[in-house]
């Protein structure tokens, strides 16, 4: 069993630590840690969220308003209460998190433990019946909703932070994440071929059975998935012991960590998601409606799929040469012109469906073309995050700053859904079924023009201040290279004050 060098480090008698102390514990944090087991075991638990909230994103709206006769203001005011509503339990389970100790660690319970709510709350809206009242609707979202926010507020949280106490390798830690994007590729691709089986199956098999079908194989994935990793991760980031943290109080920490520069930074940039969010609502209707069939989307989706295979493993060397904050701004920058092109283009379908299909190949490929990178920058600028804020305060407040962004992207959801349900009401969109109730388009010119220009104006105004907000990020250069020496002696400091095992932290245990 390898030994942890900072077990050794010696200090003076003013509790400083030596230069070669700290030599040996710089050396210890760039060690690699994390087997190839233990790596599958993060990435697939995080699999199957990406395949659900892919999948859920892009047909939940569209299933509640064709199927169950949602009025879009009815599921947008059900959001807005659930917003409210989740307040209460975003603001308590960060720092309950954060003081958690158990003998499975401090946020791998978390894993598990929120899957029952989870279950009610994902499950329910795919097998509740037709023919309800607007306001049996709007009661029972916003009781489903909450129940599946308390369940996020610790979650998401939980596993967001597992991912930066895996290892104290920064540079293993930004090789795991991108490795991760890699995978979570595939997470779109899988939702995206659905389509398929809608226009694709007998057409007596009402669609709205075929979209219950896809809900339950995806729920299923999640729950095997966060069960084999709740037993497989381990956690290795030397933390503060119970005593230290009774000594900094909940509103010290409050305080510690409304004052990081770099989590305003991310709050924004993760509200300007919006963007994103509105144009990926409206994507059901635009392939159904504007082209026809909502396999094309499928279609095109296994193209512009595929720059991101050929661009994510070159993004940690791009981010040792011009840096992690520089790549973020570039990529979602880019990202936003090309949308922006796209709207001034505009969408004049052909006679030709081809010819149609090959335009919007190419152009959504262009747009897509570093989504991956942008993916992978989000996670690892937390981390620089989350260092910045331990580097600072001397303790690691993941779940309070994962919780308030998490209450940020709560907030965010349920503009983007009200801005959408708002929309869908505008344009007076109606659902056309034939008798076997199988969805078919709408033809009406003003309201395809108009869908056209919500499918790409959004995210491109979206990526566009993304890029601008993250230019204000200041975790980079010699700042970044400032924290990680003294991130170093903290962790050093650490192992001595509370008499950390090597057992605890080395690969081979």
């Amino acid at each position: 069993m390898a030994k942890n060098p900072a077990a050794d480090i010696q200090t003076n008698e003013h509790n400083e630590i030596s230069e070669e102390a700290l030599e040996r514990q710089l050396k210890y944090q760039t060690k690699n840690y994390l087997s190839p087991k233990e790596m599958a075991a993060y990435i697939i638990s995080g699999f199957g969220d990406k395949n659900w909230e892919t999948f859920n994103g892009a047909n939940s709206f569209f299933f509640n308003t064709t199927f169950l006769r949602a009025n879009p203001v009815t599921l947008s005011l059900a959001s807005t209460v659930c917003g409210i509503l989740d307040t209460f339990d975003n603001a308590i389970s960060g720092p309950i998190i954060d003081r958690t100790r158990t003998r499975w660690g401090r946020v791998r319970p978390y894993l598990i433990l929120t899957l029952p709510l989870w279950l009610i709350s994902t499950l329910a809206p795919w097998i509740l019946p037709g023919g309800m009242t607007q306001t049996t609707i709007f009661v029972l979202f916003a009781i489903i909703s909450y129940i599946g926010s308390i369940a996020g507020s610790f979650y998401s949280p939980a596993y967001t932070a597992i991912l930066f106490n895996l290892t104290p390798n920064i540079n293993e830690r930004n090789k795991l994440i991108a490795t991760d994007a890699y995978v979570d590729l595939t997470g779109v691709w899988l939702p995206s071929i659905f389509p398929f089986f809608v226009d694709y199956l007998p057409r007596t098999i009402p669609t709205r059975y075929i979209y219950m079908g896809g809900a339950f194989v995806f729920i299923i994935c999640v729950v095997a998935f966060r069960i084999y990793g709740f037993f497989t991760l381990k956690e290795r980031v030397p933390l503060s012991s119970r005593e230290d943290m009774k000594k900094v109080s909940v509103w010290r920490s409050v305080k510690q960590v409304s004052s990081c520069r770099p989590m305003w930074v991310l709050l924004i940039k993760n509200f300007f998601g919006l963007g994103k969010g509105v144009g990926g609502s409206v994507q059901n209707y635009f392939w159904l409606n504007c082209t026809g069939k909502l396999s094309n989307g499928a279609i095109v989706g296994l193209f512009t799929g595929l720059p991101s295979y050929f661009v994510l493993p070159f993004a940690t060397k791009l981010t040792k040469k011009i840096g992690l904050r520089n790549l973020a701004v570039f990529s979602y920058g880019y990202c936003g012109v090309v949308y922006f092109i796209m709207y001034l283009v505009g969408y004049a379908p052909t006679k030709n469906t081809m010819v149609n299909l090959v335009w919007l190949v190419f152009m959504l490929t262009m747009a897509g073309a570093l989504n991956s990178i942008q993916r992978y920058c989000s996670t690892a600028l937390q981390g620089d995050m989350y260092d910045y804020v331990e580097w600072k305060t001397g303790i690691r407040n993941e779940g309070m700053m994962t919780a308030a962004m998490g209450y940020i992207g709560l907030i965010t959801n349920n503009i983007s859904t009200i801005l959408s349900g708002l929309i869908i009401a505008a344009i007076r969109y109606q659902p056309l079924l034939n008798s076997h109730g199988v969805v078919i388009p709408q033809t009406d010119e003003r309201m395809l023009r108009a869908i056209w220009t919500v499918f790409t104006l959004a995210p491109a105004i979206g990526r566009t201040m993304k890029a601008v907000t993250l230019m204000f990020f200041n975790v980079t250069g010699k700042l970044k290279d400032e924290m990680i020496i003294g991130l170093a002696k903290q962790r050093a400091a650490k192992v001595i004050d509370t008499g950390a095992s090597a057992d605890k932290t080395s690969k081979e245990d």
